[in-house]
């Protein structure tokens, strides 16, 4: 009971008008007090439902900025909503406008003009795209409401919400703003998604709506009552299809919107017309009011259908280019001037397409479900201006951008434009003048050099051609006997494999014996700046079952020293994955994602093995516009690392692995 006490007090010092409003809440429910639910639906459920969001939406403006604040900015969004409302109303009523006289006999405050206002003022301390987002959430619910039920509240809500509006753009936080803004491609996506939402809206509230007198209450009213459901839900399929920039989106949405707009004219002024119902001499002017209303929000739905056509060719989503003969040779260039990075030799490699920036950078990427995935960092020596271009050159392509694996450069430059990130494994850099076999921590090095001495074991640094066809082959068969048996498939994206060991300007370091039996063979990528070799990044690791133990140490050592040998500064061991960054521990979900992974493809041992050359850490991340996309994201990256692989096989295999 102690316990029960003290958690709570927790909780109200720390979100005391949440609490608040929802004992409030649920003392205006035992007292069914109208005027505290939405009154304009039938039944409790909406009232309900606007209470909770209006208390989520106190608890996140709490969260956010504090309670002072929440507190000021929801009573004068709030108060000035409804007074505003109901002046210009009254206004309107006054000058004999039906709509206004009508809307003013319904309550002119509702729980959602609360959560409108505060909604649209939190915004303003969100990232950039998570920003946009709710902003266009909250709008598009405004309007359909407006438009459907045209109630005082709903006026009093447009009102209360642009008032949020103002006060999340005075002032709006912390969180930084770096110009970023979305392509004409995307705000098309936004207002056709949101035209189909609140068609859909319409369709779906008129049935709950009995006293609903929005301009979009008659065309939908046209439309049959078994019919407008099915047509509401196919609305909001194409609105969720236009916004990842489907065709069938377009389609389907064109489709809906067109026969909408067909009914509501027939029904609304073709039949009457002809019936002789259609006329103005006997109507008393109120009538005529009300009739010149209805014949304008018949054409309601037609207009929707033109701005959908106007803006149907831009929401669709791109194919990604296959590159060129032409891009690869460009993309050579830009890699002799400024691939010096850990992955930068990876963009070469086949299933990749190309950006190429104005100032000489590139990107390559690989595009899966509507994310595109960067192989790495960009291609360039200005990284802030490249991820820039980039996210907008993936933006007007109907692409969510993903940088995966970049190091800390590229990801503060996204950071500061608000961007969402999480780390993903750690680059093994081992700086090559530094590089020393003496020392305690090195012991397993030592041992290993020594026995390669004792039995006979040699290193050579040769290029796959050059390889002699003996070797060849049993390279191959310890490229191939790697995937055999495993639960999961050979992991590809940025982790090679045969197919890019046959690159002339991939070196080998093989281990072979006295005998000519292969015991280890690693591959290495160049890495260059102004058009000098200055490192290798290891890719490729495979080992004979009855290798020599340590000869993969053997190995890299040997490639380090010829490295020393060769004047070159750095070598990286490439990237951990779901290894934790230096000074951090891992968080439960990359813990549980080792030890599911582990037994298919040793991560965690690997970070172990690495730990023996001593090498420093540098972070690598992903980042993305908002972290709601999270969920999107993971499960595209891992079909972009596994492209075969099945979402049965997954469940059955992470289930036996695990």
């Amino acid at each position: 009971m102690r316990f029960l006490s003290s958690r709570l007090s927790r909780i109200l010092l720390r979100f005391p008008l949440s609490l608040t409003l929802g004992m409030a809440a649920l003392g205006a429910a035992i007292a069914r007090l109208a005027w505290a639910g939405e009154v304009e639906f039938t039944g409790p459920g909406f009232s309900v439902l606007s209470w909770l969001l209006l208390i989520g939406s106190v608890v996140a403006a709490e969260r956010l900025v504090g309670t002072r604040w929440a507190l000021s900015t929801a009573a004068a969004a709030t108060a000035g909503g409804v007074v505003l409302a109901w002046v210009l109303l009254s206004a309107g009523a006054a000058l004999g406008e039906p709509m206004s006289e009508e809307a003013l006999t319904y309550q002119p405050w509702t729980p959602s003009v609360t959560s409108a206002a505060l909604l649209m003022a939190v915004s303003g301390h969100l990232r950039p795209a998570s920003r946009r987002t709710l902003r266009w959430i909250v709008v598009t619910a405004v309007a359909a409401l407006l438009l459907t039920t045209g109630h005082a509240s709903d006026v009093s809500r447009a009102i209360a919400a642009g008032l949020g509006f103002l006060a999340g753009t005075v002032g709006h936080g912390t969180v930084p703003v770096a110009g970023w803004r979305p392509s004409a491609q995307a705000r098309w996506r936004s207002t056709l998604s949101s035209v189909l939402l609140v068609v859909a809206s319409a369709l779906a509230l008129v049935a709950v709506a009995p006293n609903a007198t929005g301009p979009l209450v008659w065309p939908c009213i046209a439309v049959d009552p078994v019919v407008a459901p099915v047509a509401a839900v196919l609305l909001l399929v194409s609105a969720v299809l236009v916004w990842r920039g489907r065709a069938l989106g377009v389609i389907l949405g064109a489709s809906v919107l067109a026969a909408v707009a067909v009914v509501a004219l027939t029904e609304l002024v073709v039949l009457p017309a002809l019936d002789g119902t259609l006329g103005w001499s006997d109507l008393s002017t109120e009538e005529a009011d009300w009739q010149f209303i209805i014949l304008l929000s018949a054409a309601v739905p037609a207009v929707a259908t033109l701005v959908f056509a106007l803006g149907a060719q831009a929401v669709l989503r791109r194919r990604a280019p296959l590159p060129t003969e032409a891009d690869r040779e460009r993309l050579r260039s830009v890699l002799r001037s400024a691939g010096d990075g850990t992955f930068a030799h990876m963009a070469t490699w086949r299933g990749n397409s190309y950006w190429f920036g104005e100032d000489g950078s590139a990107v390559a990427y690989r595009v899966r479900d509507g994310v595109a995935f960067t192989v790495g960092d960009p291609i360039t020596k200005n990284p802030a201006a490249a991820v820039r271009a980039f996210a907008a050159f993936c933006n007007s392509g109907g692409w969510t951008p993903a940088f995966y694996s970049v190091h800390d450069d590229a990801a503060a430059a996204l950071q500061t434009a608000g961007w969402a990130r999480m780390p993903v494994g750690t680059d093994s850099v081992i700086d090559v003048p530094d590089f020393t076999l003496s020392g305690r921590s090195r012991q397993d090095l030592r041992t290993a050099v020594n026995r390669a001495g004792r039995e006979g074991l040699s290193a050579s640094w040769t290029s796959y051609a050059d390889v002699a066809p003996h070797l060849r082959a049993q390279i191959e068969t310890l490229c191939a006997g790697w995937v055999d048996g495993r639960q999961l498939p050979e992991m590809g994206f940025t982790l090679g494999g045969l197919n890019e060991l046959i690159d002339p300007e991939v070196r080998l370091m093989v281990a072979v014996d006295a005998e000519d039996r292969v015991h280890v063979v690693t591959s290495w990528l160049p890495r260059y700046r102004d058009g000098v070799l200055v490192g290798w990044t290891l890719d490729v690791m495979r080992r004979d079952p009855k290798a020599m133990p340590g000869a993969m140490e053997f190995t890299i050592v040997s490639t380090i020293q010829h490295a020393a040998a060769d004047g070159l500064p750095i070598v990286s061991l490439s990237g951990t994955p779901l290894a934790a960054h230096d000074g951090d521990t891992c968080g439960a979900f990359t813990l549980r994602m080792k030890k599911v992974f582990e037994p298919a493809y040793g991560f965690a041992s690997l970070e172990r093995f690495k730990a023996k050359f001593g090498a420093r850490h540098e972070s690598l991340w992903m980042c993305y516009p908002q972290p709601m996309q999270l969920s999107v994201i993971a499960p595209a990256l891992l079909r972009t690392y596994m492209p075969s692989l099945r979402l049965t096989s997954a469940i059955r295999a992470v289930r036996t692995l695990a």
